[in-house]
């Protein structure tokens, strides 16, 4: 039963790659869909993205060992993640992009401010860092499935890379966003139904207001989650090219609604069964508490749903940041604007992700947790990089080239900083160590305010 379900979301992830082909066989066609994408689909597509298997297993097991408080992250998910990105940042974005013809994130930073090392520099910042984000995703993926079908981790990792790198290369963009659509429908519908159930055997919502955390956790470390999990939206390339394939502003005017009610189900869904659990499941390991509250209230069929959805997550995650990382690479970094070329990348960067991976899953215990910290800052690591230069491009119409490098630059460091400090168990001040991601983006916001004081004082 488990493997049927499986087997046919894939064969049907691979149908639609097919379908789409002749469709992408144009640059603009494979990088953003020759801009076709109607309202209901850039909603689908940019939920499927945003939320990864990371937000249904990770977001269930911090409900579970944190409480209540938790409920922060999913709310800004939903605020600031959701609705104010497509209001603050899909609007205007989708816009200029039209207006300079850029087809990727890094190229439009480049024409707006005359510099076509910008378009490189942030091109080699996406290549580096989604690579390293998406390996996390895979590995994460590869072990639930693994456990579920008794699988062997690194085969499940190429299996699932393999069918991605297939449909992608095929379809580019347009088999993105409509597998996205697929995998969406089945990630927010599993969640959904998992949650009801899990409230509806509590008594109702009202029964988790006193839910007692496993452990504290500083507010600081919830606060700093819910910014990393929904402002580092408005500065990752994999989610605001989403806004590259409509046709208008009006467009993402339109979409706006559906996008923020796909991001309540699947984030709020996630973190209250996380939290009924702690009820119904108590007493286990907190990683483990949505996928096995998912299976004793599906009973037989609740493992293959679980899977099919977080499998789901994953794919519309990892899918997405494999086209990106091609496009940055090829298009962005070498300049080269041949669609051929573009397919095998993209190919190859899912395989690359796959293999570092697997290479990971082989690793002694200890070493291999120190690699998936590394790996891990890839999300911080993009996201301090692109969304101080980002927003400023977007809102500050004296910004420049030399303030939007330098904080790019400082964000990058500051994440790198993190992610070093703890691969390594670096002790640093709880304040500190909390709120990493909030410090790496004030010190990014510092260096491009300096930056553009001095550049004007030079003038």
């Amino acid at each position: 039963m488990s493997e049927g379900v499986i087997a046919s979301y894939l064969l049907a992830s691979i149908a639609l790659g097919a379908i789409f082909k002749s469709k992408a066989d144009t640059i603009k066609g494979f990088l953003v869909a020759n801009r076709e994408v109607r309202d209901w689909l850039l909603a689908f597509t940019f939920g499927a993205t945003y939320f990864s298997s990371v937000v249904i297993v990770v977001g269930g097991a911090w409900a579970y060992m944190w409480g209540p408080v938790t409920l922060l992250i999913p709310l800004l998910n939903v605020v600031v993640g959701a609705f104010l990105a497509f209001i603050i940042v899909g609007r205007r974005i989708t816009r200029l992009s039209l207006e300079l013809d850029a087809l990727t994130v890094p190229e439009l930073l480049a024409r707006i401010h005359g510099s076509r090392t910008l378009q490189r520099i942030f091109g080699i910042v996406t290549s580096v860092g989604l690579t390293l984000y998406a390996a996390t995703v895979i590995s994460a993926v590869s072990a639930m499935v693994g456990t579920v079908f008794h699988a062997d981790l690194r085969l499940a990792a190429f299996v699932i890379a393999a069918i991605m790198a297939l449909y992608i290369a095929l379809g580019g963009m347009y088999s993105v966003v409509w597998t996205d659509a697929l995998q969406g429908v089945i990630m927010s519908s599993a969640i959904a139904v998992v949650a009801l159930l899990a409230l509806g055997r509590i008594g109702g919502l009202a029964n988790l207001e006193h839910v007692e955390p496993l452990k504290p956790a500083p507010i600081t470390l919830i606060v700093d989650l819910a910014l990393l999990t929904s402002v580092a939206v408005w500065g990752l390339p994999q989610l605001l090219n989403r806004f590259y394939t409509v046709a208008s502003p009006g467009v993402v005017k339109r979409a706006t609604g559906l996008a923020t009610f796909f991001a309540f189900i699947v984030s709020f869904g996630s973190f209250l069964t996380g939290l009924a659990a702690h009820k119904l499941v108590a007493g286990i390991t907190p990683m483990k508490a949505v996928p096995i509250l998912s299976l004793e209230l599906l009973g037989g069929v609740g493992a293959a749903i679980f899977a099919a959805a977080v499998l789901a997550a994953a794919m519309s995650t990892a899918d997405s940041i494999a086209l990106t990382v091609a496009s940055a690479f090829v298009y962005d970094v070498l300049g080269v604007r041949s669609t051929r070329v573009i397919r095998v990348a993209s190919f190859l960067a899912m395989l690359a992700a796959a293999t570092i991976a697997v290479i990971t899953l082989s690793l002694p215990k200890n070493l291999a947790e120190a690699v998936t910290a590394i790996f891990k800052t890839g999300w911080t690591l993009t996201a301090g990089a692109f969304l101080v230069p980002v927003l400023a491009t977007l809102y500050d119409r004296k910004a420049s080239k030399t303030p939007i490098l330098a904080a790019s630059i400082a964000g990058m460091l500051a994440s790198i900083f993190f992610g070093v400090a703890k691969a390594l168990h670096v002790t640093l001040p709880t304040t500190i160590a909390t709120l990493s991601f909030t410090i790496t983006v004030l010190v990014s916001l510092t260096a491009y305010v300096v930056a553009r004081i001095a550049t004007m004082v030079s003038k």
